[in-house]
């Protein structure tokens, strides 16, 4: 219920603020999560849309909410899909701000300070080593998409079209074992793993085919899954100095 209310009432009430003070542009931070992936797990911004949890269901409502109402009101909405975000500012001025993240990587840096085994939760999908495919994005990454959103707003949306959405990610797959491998390449004593079953709600996952993005937007990822990872235990160190819980 609780994603309900913040994902799709809030988000309703948000607009109809922005249309009372005449805005008429809005970028909305989307989701990949509800795609249904294709046979090679790749989609684009044409695939099927099948949620596979609560979150993504709304989001998904969002977005053809959006549709109705960029069709009918004065205002025009640029939804930008993300994958999966990892990572920190680069700088370390700002990160993750949840201390127990429950996303594969934020897992992986708890069996770290905690000294356990990770697990790896689903072994049986259908992918090269039977473990879940994300498309791991560095969220300095998605910073900049924003950006280049801003400057092109008005080109991608020309010529009468109202609304519609962009993938942002990096066009590759990498299952939770292959992370789990770069994770360790990245520490100094490789973690331990155990196999696991699904979680409730768990999905085999996704990454984007598309070069929309790069097409529309002139932008493409620039960090890779290694900065991710580094950035991201380099955040753990200075997260508690930073932010007050």
């Amino acid at each position: 219920m609780g994603y309900y209310e913040a994902n799709v009432s809030k988000t309703l009430a948000f607009v109809s603020h922005l249309l009372r003070n005449g805005c008429e542009k809005l970028i909305f931070s989307s989701s990949a999560s509800f795609y249904e992936p294709g046979p090679d797990f790749a989609v684009d911004e044409n695939s099927g849309i099948a949620p596979g949890s609560p979150y993504a269901r709304t989001k998904a409502i969002c977005e053809a909410m959006f549709t109705d109402i960029a069709a009918t009101q004065d205002i025009r909405i640029l939804s930008l899909r993300y994958f999966n975000p990892i990572g920190a500012d680069p700088k370390m001025r700002t990160g993750l701000q949840l201390r127990r993240p429950s996303h594969a990587l934020g897992k992986m840096i708890e069996a770290l300070e905690e000294n356990t085994a990770f697990a790896v939760t689903g072994t049986d999908y259908a992918t090269r080593d039977g473990s879940g495919i994300r498309d791991y994005i560095h969220v300095w990454d998605l910073a900049t998409a924003h950006l280049a959103a801003l400057g092109a707003f008005d080109t991608v949306l020309a010529d009468g079209k109202r609304s519609t959405a962009i993938n942002l990610g990096t066009g590759e797959g990498t299952t939770v074992t292959e992370l789990l491998h770069a994770f360790n390449a990245s520490i100094e004593t490789p973690l331990t793993s155990v196999n696991t079953v699904r979680r409730p709600g768990d999905v085999v996952g996704a990454f984007t085919r598309s070069s929309l993005a790069q097409e529309l937007l002139d932008w493409k990822p620039a960090y890779s899954l290694a900065e991710g990872i580094q950035h991201s235990l380099e955040w753990i160190e200075h997260r508690d100095r930073i932010l007050a819980d």
